[in-house]
């Protein structure tokens, strides 16, 4: 599978310091140069820990390969941010399976590039139901995502959805069901 990832997912991981979810997940991320500025460079200067978490898997499971492409027509297009559209530019080159961005803008464009992508809390939910987090350690999650929306940018109200339907997922478990 060919996962590229966007700066917020990746910075959401770092700063709960879950980044093996994406690993586990995924196995390995592909990032594009101007991600790896924004998430790395720029975080380190600003002294953020996730930064230095994602700087220890570079070249490990996270790879830097930048798009062939010019991005300019993308950004215009979708008027997206340079991180998002190299992004968005390098999974259509690599004929990616799966895009992890969660900016709207950013999403629309790719979805229009038939370009298959999740956020946050979808790969929160996956690992759910994957058995990498239990129910409650997800709603625990999510509930610090909720309790800090000037940090995640999530939508605090997003996320009590997205908790309402994991808890649900506990309800059909109980009941015998699969978690799907």
């Amino acid at each position: 599978m060919i996962v590229i990832g966007d700066s917020t997912p990746l910075i959401h991981f770092g700063t709960i310091n879950r980044l093996d979810l994406l690993r586990s997940m995924y196995g390995q991320i592909f990032i594009t140069g101007a991600v790896h500025r924004e998430v790395v460079t720029e975080g380190i200067a600003l002294g953020k820990m996730d930064a230095f978490l994602i700087e220890k898997e570079i070249g490990d499971w996270i790879e830097v390969v930048n798009p062939e492409g010019y991005v300019g027509e993308i950004c215009s297009q979708y008027r997206i941010h340079t991180g998002e559209a190299e992004s968005i530019l390098l999974a259509r080159e690599l004929n990616a399976d799966l895009l992890l961005i969660n900016e709207r803008d950013g999403r629309w464009a790719a979805k229009n590039a038939g370009i298959e992508v999740k956020g946050t809390i979808g790969v929160i939910s996956d690992c759910v139901g994957e058995h990498f987090l239990t129910i409650g350690e997800a709603v625990e999650i999510l509930c610090v995502f909720r309790d800090n929306p000037a940090e995640f940018w999530i939508d605090p109200e997003i996320i009590d959805m997205a908790v309402r339907r994991i808890k649900s997922l506990s309800e059909e478990h109980d009941e015998g069901d699969e978690i799907t």
